[in-house]
């Protein structure tokens, strides 16, 4: 009860501050999904000024609205469709549910992660509880680093779209690395995250990522900062304001629109 009326106080608050403040102090930055405006975001451990202090949203949130609200193709993907969102997005959850014919979410239990208002515990692996064809649309934002097969994930998430349905994927890449590395040995949490950047992470993704979901029926299409006018890239922060210089670091953020359009051995 003390956190609500705490919390209701501080949004009130800054209600009356923002306005004043951005009269004196012209802020730089939006959030494209919540409309939070500042000067700069705050920083995660990756790279600096880019987590919206509004809703949390990072650069992979930030490019998939950009995509979706920007770009006629992607326009309807979840619009009044059935969608199964893995690991949701607080910042996304109500922005899409809102629109969605059937919004479920989804993620595969694990010690240390929090799972409120989680719908199913669903490996997206091995999703047999789930009937052939019964999504239009499945979101998966860095997750595919975590599933140990995700080839074998992304036959299933084929399966259970219906035809022309669209899965949406973002994972961590390493800039300029052309192939995806993973050496099943690396077991040890501090090995991966040497290897892979995260003590959880099972790989680190290439360049072949678009062939990968390709090879499984899909016809893919990849959203970059580069589909995107600079003065929108720049107020939305579509791209990190400063680069890392971690070898490790997915500097250049990018969604794979992924529409269902052959059966996985036609695509092959």
């Amino acid at each position: 009860m003390i956190q609500k009326v705490f919390r209701f106080a501080n949004n009130s608050l800054m209600r009356v501050v923002k306005p004043v403040y951005f009269t004196a102090f012209p802020h730089q930055v939006e959030c494209n999904i919540c409309q939070w405006e500042d000067n700069k975001l705050q920083s995660d451990a990756w790279h600096p000024y880019v987590i919206c202090l509004g809703c949390g949203s990072k650069i992979r949130q930030r490019l998939f609205w950009a995509a979706v609200t920007h770009i006629e193709e992607f326009s309807e993907v979840f619009s009044n469709k059935r969608v199964l969102h893995f690991a949701p997005d607080k910042c996304l959850t109500k922005r899409i549910s809102k629109e969605a014919k059937q919004y479920i979410t989804a993620d595969f239990l694990a010690e240390g992660y929090s799972y409120k208002h989680i719908d199913l515990n669903l490996d997206i692996s091995n999703m047999k509880a789930v009937d052939d064809e019964a999504f239009d649309c499945v979101i998966a934002f860095d997750v595919l680093e975590h599933v140990p097969n995700y080839l074998q994930a992304l036959e299933e998430v084929h399966r259970v779209l219906s035809p022309g349905g669209y899965c949406i994927f973002t994972v961590p890449q390493q800039d300029d690395l052309e192939t995806t590395f993973e050496d099943p040995t690396i077991t040890d949490p501090k090995g991966r995250e040497r290897t892979y950047g995260q003590w959880d992470h099972l790989r680190i993704y290439g360049n072949d990522f678009k062939d990968k979901i390709a090879s499984r029926g899909f016809d893919v299409t990849m959203v970059s900062k580069d589909d995107f006018d600079s003065d929108l890239v720049r107020k939305s922060v579509l791209y990190p304001p400063i680069l890392s210089d971690n070898p490790l670091a997915t500097n250049n953020r990018l969604v794979y629109f992924g529409k269902k359009t052959a059966s996985i051995a036609d695509s092959n």
